[in-house]
């Protein structure tokens, strides 16, 4: 029961930001809001809460940072593919292995790489760790896979 209380107490948090106010019927709004919530979706929060993961927060700072990074250049370099029609687009397919085995890590990284624009995860083959990486631009592919090991490298200090 505390489990989801504490949960509860952080979504309500959480609404207060959202709101931009700290009222008596936004902090209702939220409780209201957040308390069936966290009862419903209980069993999915962890029972005890591992201190030492506090140590990888730093990490994941990172991860946002260089990902926002990329995430910012590839729509200014597909905007100016769109806007540039003399620019010539050269689509390639290339394999990527992963030195990742974490599941979650796997995921964020290929939903990282498809929220880029410009390149899409066409398939994850499990038994070889690949993802296969669709690139709007084939002649930066090498640019296109420092990025990700980068991505990568970070993903690896967080989940291993």
């Amino acid at each position: 029961m505390k489990r989801y209380l504490m949960h509860a107490l952080m979504l309500t948090t959480f609404w207060m930001f959202i709101v931009g106010s700290i009222s008596f019927p936004s902090i209702l709004q939220g409780l209201a809001l957040a308390v069936p919530i966290s009862y419903v979706f209980r069993n999915l929060f962890p029972g005890t809460f591992d201190v030492s993961n506090l140590k990888k927060a730093p990490y994941l700072f990172k991860y946002f940072g260089v990902f926002l990074k990329a995430l910012v250049i590839s729509n200014l370099e597909v905007a100016y593919r769109i806007f540039s029609p003399s620019t010539e687009v050269k689509p390639q397919i290339m394999d990527y292995t992963l030195s990742l085995d974490h599941p979650t890590a796997v995921a964020i990284l290929a939903d990282s790489i498809t929220l880029t624009p410009g390149t899409l995860v066409l398939d994850y083959v499990e038994d070889e760790s690949e993802l296969v990486v669709h690139c709007l631009n084939g002649e930066s592919t090498e640019e296109t896979r420092k990025d990700i090991r980068a991505w990568e490298d970070i993903l690896m200090k967080v989940f291993n």
